[in-house]
Order: C-alpha cells, then structure tokens, then sequence
C-alpha cells in the first residue's frame, strides 16, 4: 500500500508531505509552558531541613498545605515553575521557587500556586545551575 502512494505522489512528495508533519509536530510541541521545569525530588540535594509551602515568599505568609522534608530519605518532590526573590532567612539567600504541585509521602499531593524557600528545598541547587528561570 505505501508503495502504491508513493508511486502516485512520488519520492519528492511523500518528502514533502513528511517535512511538513514534522514540522507542525514541532510547532505543537512548543507552544507548551516556557517557564515549565517539572519534578524535583527534596533528596536530589537534601538540606536535611523541613520545607515549608507558603502562599508567597515569605516565612510570615500562610502556609497552603503541610511541610515537605529535604532529607536522604524524603520522597517529597515539588513541580518547580520558576524562582523569585522574597524574605531572606538565616542569610540563606532570597531565592524562592514558585510550585504548581507538591508530593508529600506523609499526606499525597496538593495543587495549587504556592512557594518554596530554596535553602531550605535545595540548597538554591537549582537556582545556581540554572535549571529554573525566573518568574
């Protein structure tokens, strides 16, 4: 049957015909989240410190969901969007990673915009490497 196409629209249209789907495959593909980094597990780059999931980056702020752990042993994870600056604790630097998701082995997942202070989530790994843009 492919032979058969082929001998009708020929080599340099069947080419034709694939450069163009693959093409708009490509353009579907990219028009996804630019900012979006995806799964980061807490143990990748433990602090060996709890990591708290705030409505914005600020210790003062509410907490929307339980605590994460940066421990070896955690297998909490956060979906990272992006990183902004907020408070400044312990002079662990002002960056703050913007989440969309959080997986906490202790109590599941929760959805939602909420922010992770990055001493704390990684250390500022993923700011430093850089694998987050800014937001």
């Amino acid at each position: 049957m492919v032979k058969g196409i082929l001998g009708k629209i020929g080599r340099r249209g069947a080419t034709a015909v694939a450069v163009a789907a693959m093409a708009a495959g490509g353009v579907g593909l990219s028009t996804g989240d630019a900012s979006a980094v995806g799964w980061y597990y807490l143990n990748n780059h433990a602090t060996n410190h709890g990591v708290g999931v705030y409505s914005q980056p600020y210790s003062w702020s509410a907490k929307t969901t339980g605590d994460l752990w940066s421990y070896s042993w955690s297998g909490d994870a956060v979906d990272m969007r992006c990183w902004t600056r907020g408070e400044n604790i312990n002079n662990g630097g002002n960056v703050w990673y913007k989440v969309n998701t959080v997986y906490s082995a202790s109590y599941g997942y929760w959805s939602g915009t909420a922010y992770v202070y990055g001493a704390f989530a990684d250390g500022n790994w993923n700011f430093h490497v850089p694998t987050v843009p800014e937001c």
